[in-house]
């Protein structure tokens, strides 16, 4: 097995994980969500997916907005 399906399994995993969190309201998931969005950066970077790239950066950022906007508040 590659290294590229290894991660592949590993953004599933931590996709699944990090929604089931943010299902019961943990904030751990958006966390754990934005390392599954990194690793698909990086799968889609070495396919040269380049319109997936720049949806992951913003799916991160607002992942990421969020969860500082959960946090406070």
């Amino acid at each position: 097995m590659g290294f590229l399906r290894i991660l592949e399994i590993i953004s599933l995993i931590t996709t699944l994980i990090g929604l089931y969190l943010l299902g019961e309201k943990v904030a751990l998931g958006f966390i754990i969500f934005t390392v599954s969005l990194g690793c698909q950066i990086y799968i889609f970077y070495k396919g040269k997916n380049w319109f997936l790239v720049v949806q992951m950066i913003v799916l991160i950022t607002f992942n990421i907005f969020n969860y500082f906007k959960w946090i406070g508040g």
